[in-house]
């Protein structure tokens, strides 16, 4: 994911557009399914092949992407005119957090060591949202190394709760 300057002006431009007409979910939608479908096909080859003509790649977004809305169509054109079309994993997340946080929302990684219950996410998307203040949406990956417990990433804060994790600092209290 890039975090650069040019990512997160494109992603606060399509941001405030999409938010002045109304259209936040539908281009989040639509972005998801561009990405997942660029990083799972050629097509990202294509595009970033450099013989590629700007008019054949706009060809190609038209026909591959022909489900998408007219304005995120538009933005994906207008990356193909810039020479941008490399910032478009990070331009999403740009796009992504700035949704989020518009709908008071959040997202977390949740990390545990095997997969949880329906019950279970409601539990900790209870809890951590009165830590957090705002509804969170997870992300959740399985690691068997942590042993037991839960990590919780939201944004740059961490709360590790990891079996493995209290187990390293009672161990470095024991050899202290």
């Amino acid at each position: 994911m890039s975090n650069s300057l040019v990512a997160k002006r494109y992603g606060r431009a399509l941001f405030e557009v999409a938010q002045g007409h109304s259209l936040l979910q539908e281009v989040e939608a639509d972005l998801k399914l561009v990405l997942e479908s660029l990083t799972s096909s050629d097509i990202a080859k294509w595009l970033s092949h450099p013989a590629t003509s700007a008019e054949r790649k706009k060809a190609i977004l038209e026909n591959s992407f022909a489900t998408v809305s007219a304005m995120t169509k538009n933005f994906l054109f207008l990356l193909v005119d810039e020479g941008r079309e490399n910032e478009l994993a990070g331009i999403v997340a740009e796009y992504r957090k700035l949704a989020l946080e518009a709908s008071n929302m959040a997202e977390a990684i949740v990390t545990t060591a095997y997969s949880m219950t329906t019950s279970e996410k409601a539990e900790l998307i209870t809890t951590f949202s009165k830590i957090i203040g705002k509804k969170l949406v997870i992300e959740e990956q399985v690691d068997s190394d942590i042993l037991g417990g839960v990590i919780v990433q939201v944004g740059d804060r961490l709360y590790d709760g990891s079996l493995k994790t209290k187990l390293l600092r009672f161990q470095e209290r024991l050899n202290a």
